[in-house]
């Protein structure tokens, strides 16, 4: 080999082996949030973060705390009024404009089922009203899925007992102290012989509701939303796109006219945007493992990009979507399931454990994920 051409090759060794060497990433440092009682869900309200938590050994174990942005805690007076709400662990919370609604759940009764109870007030007291069982238990009964609170009024959003088959996407709307089923037959929420739907998430949106979750169809699940006009009313259905064999929705956030959904494609990591009216899938997503039944924080924004907090073999990382790429940063602190992600100015706060009942609540700087 002449002297040219073995110069080549050691040039061509030492680049190969410089491409070789593993990325150092960076790892964004979380500071943990001390708080009296074990957070189990989250909800933004204004400058301030709503945090729901459990308090075991105590009469009342559902309990509300209210951090300021300056990080001062106020405990928010919460009263229970059934042998079921007394008990509950907070399923989903929604504030908006001051006022608070939110959804508990207790298993009991012979069959183990969830006693569900619904909750309103403000940051000076949320009260249980009691609802009779067949509002939300008895034969046709599915889930709860969400509170959402609309410019028409605070809505539930579930499943129940389809006229045709299964379950349909169900809501619930109140007058008063008295919340109500609506039925979804004859609407797009209603499961057919040809699709069967399952609500998994839901937010407020304009006027109305979306809904994000899947359907079985042709034997093939495929990740769907559901919108509604205004309040519960006029509701539409559309596929997302960009999907393999197998595929689902798992969590959304919205904010104005723009939503970003997270969930799973072929079991990996998978996030769609809203915009413009337009659903599109966010390119180049990490190969992140993500079952269609494992919990998915929502995705959030941060300095315009799309963030995407998710545990990776209880590693929580961080996902960022950079223009067409994504970058992917370790998290220090955190660890486990990652069930909930909010951000208030410029903070990131995430609710991360070993299981649903032993979480922590963590805080950072946005500026450290985008920087």
């Amino acid at each position: 080999m002449g002297g040219r051409a073995a110069r080549l090759v050691v040039i061509s060794a030492l680049l190969l082996g410089g491409c070789s060497s593993p990325a150092q990433a960076k790892t964004v440092v979380f500071t943990k949030v001390d708080l009296p009682a074990a957070p189990v869900a989250l909800a933004v309200d204004g400058d301030a973060l709503v945090i729901g938590v459990r308090r075991d050994g105590q009469a009342t174990k559902p309990g509300l705390l209210r951090r300021a942005g300056d990080g001062t805690l106020t405990e928010i007076p919460v009263r229970g009024a059934s042998p079921y709400g007394l008990l509950a662990t907070w399923k989903s919370i929604d504030v908006d404009g001051g006022r608070i609604v939110a959804v508990g759940g207790e298993r009991g009764g012979a069959h183990g089922n969830v006693r569900w109870s619904v909750w309103d007030g403000s940051a000076s007291g949320v009260i249980e009203k009691p609802q009779g069982f067949s509002t939300f238990g008895g034969y046709g009964a599915g889930d709860l899925t969400a509170a959402v609170i609309t410019p028409g009024g605070p809505a539930l959003v579930g499943s129940w007992n389809s006229e045709q088959v299964g379950l349909d996407v169900a809501t619930w709307t109140a007058e008063g102290d008295t919340w109500t089923r609506r039925s979804s037959a004859g609407t797009a929420l209603e499961s057919t012989q040809a699709a069967l739907g399952f609500p998994m998430a839901a937010s407020a949106l304009d006027q109305g509701v979306l809904v994000a979750g899947w359907q079985l169809a042709d034997d093939r699940l495929t990740p769907v939303v559901w919108r509604s006009a205004s309040g519960v009313d006029g509701w539409t259905k559309t596929a997302l796109p960009d999907t393999g064999a197998a595929a689902s929705a798992i969590s959304l956030a919205c904010k104005a006219s723009t939503c970003a959904v997270a969930g799973q494609v072929d079991g990996k990591l998978a996030v769609w945007r809203l915009v413009d009216g337009k659903w599109t899938r966010l390119p180049g997503a990490p190969p992140i493992a993500v079952g269609d039944k494992d919990p998915l924080a929502a995705p959030v924004e941060i300095g315009l990009r799309v963030v995407q907090v998710v545990s990776d073999g209880g590693q929580v990382k961080i996902a960022r979507a950079d223009s067409g790429d994504w970058t992917v940063l370790s998290a220090a602190g955190p660890t486990g399931m990652v069930t909930a992600a909010a951000t208030i100015g410029g903070t990131l706060f995430v609710l991360a454990g070993p299981d649903a009942e032993h979480q922590s609540l963590w805080r950072v700087d946005g500026g450290e994920i985008i920087r």
